[in-house]
């Protein structure tokens, strides 16, 4: 494997991507069982760690977020194909895929400034394009409903999308880059008789702890009040971040402490769960002679709603659980 790779990267390749059991060939072997045809997957890999390395400055994510990706891609290919409201558009599929002697997906880096994976079909060559943006990973609700957009409109002329309108692609290879030729497809109504398939996603494919729950909603919160203390534990680790920060600036100082600490002590916890992410934060009198008098909770609830936006959702005794389905940056 080239040398111009760091060495985690053609280490996770190795492990995650070469690796005859990993979850790629998985997702690659199903589409094969719903499709009858085998779609490998084709990637420079120095080319494409190249032009995107800027936007992954720990080289342990790169690899796990490719995979991730293309294992997305063939996920929802397989859930299509699966969904008879879709039979239309697999008829017109495995017409297209006729002609096609060795079926690819190649991936490659866009350059123009697309903000998600870019999923389309060239008929010239009978293979299948990925094209991966050069930008912070994507969240999985993001690109999976991306996807489910190129593959809808995969052999529509008249469909526009400003994530892949005007894609182009590095020089990767020597082949000239033409203009895929396609026919209109009619999408099959969805009826409600019809259950809607989703499949279960795999384990490689899945970012980090901090990175997925950053980018997961719904995002949970929870506060209790555990005597003189005020405890918060959230999922997602942004919200505790702010919160902390803003009880630092803002609380005020001890007058009775001879060092002139802030009355309130605000930890960040580093989770004992999960590696690099913060999961809890406490609140508590930095003296706490007497226990004093009890710290009010209100400013932390108000903030949890009315700055963070969550919505209470249970409460159970001095237990507080609230939940946020919009996606924070």
């Amino acid at each position: 494997m080239s040398k111009e790779l760091p060495l985690k990267v053609r280490m996770d390749i190795r492990d995650q991507w070469d690796n005859a059991q990993s979850s790629v060939r998985e997702a690659i072997a199903t589409l094969k069982k719903v499709l009858g045809h085998t779609i490998e997957p084709r990637i420079e890999w120095p080319l494409l760690w190249g032009a995107l390395k800027e936007k992954f400055p720990d080289n342990t994510v790169f690899v796990p977020t490719i995979v991730r990706y293309t294992i997305s891609w063939y996920e929802r290919l397989s859930a299509r194909l699966e969904n008879e409201a879709y039979a239309d558009w697999a008829e017109q599929l495995l017409e297209a895929l006729q002609d096609g002697r060795w079926l690819s997906l190649t991936i490659e880096a866009a350059e123009s400034k697309v903000t998600r994976p870019v999923a389309k079909w060239e008929a010239k060559f009978a293979t299948f394009n990925f094209y991966i943006p050069k930008t912070e990973p994507v969240s999985q609700a993001k690109l999976e409903t991306g996807l489910d957009k190129d593959l809808e409109n995969l052999f529509n002329d008249d469909a526009k999308d400003d994530d892949w309108a005007e894609v182009k692609v590095e020089a990767i290879s020597t082949r000239p880059t033409l203009p895929p030729a396609r026919v209109t497809a009619v999408a099959a109504p969805i009826g409600d008789e019809l259950p809607i398939i989703e499949r279960m996603p795999v384990l490689d494919g899945l970012a980090r702890p901090n990175q997925l729950f950053q980018s997961t909603a719904p995002y949970i919160l929870i506060v209790e009040e555990r005597g003189a203390t005020i405890v918060v534990q959230s999922s997602h680790e942004s919200s505790l971040e702010l919160l902390s920060s803003y009880l630092n600036k803002w609380s005020r100082g001890n007058p009775n402490d001879s060092q002139r600490r802030a009355i309130l002590k605000v930890d960040l916890l580093e989770s004992e769960s999960f590696q690099g992410m913060f999961d809890t934060l406490t609140v508590e009198r930095t003296m706490a002679r007497n226990n004093g008098q009890p710290i009010n909770p209100a400013f932390i609830l108000a903030f949890v709603e009315g700055v963070l936006g969550y919505q209470l959702v249970s409460t159970v005794g001095a237990c507080k659980t609230y939940k946020s389905t919009t996606l924070l940056k």
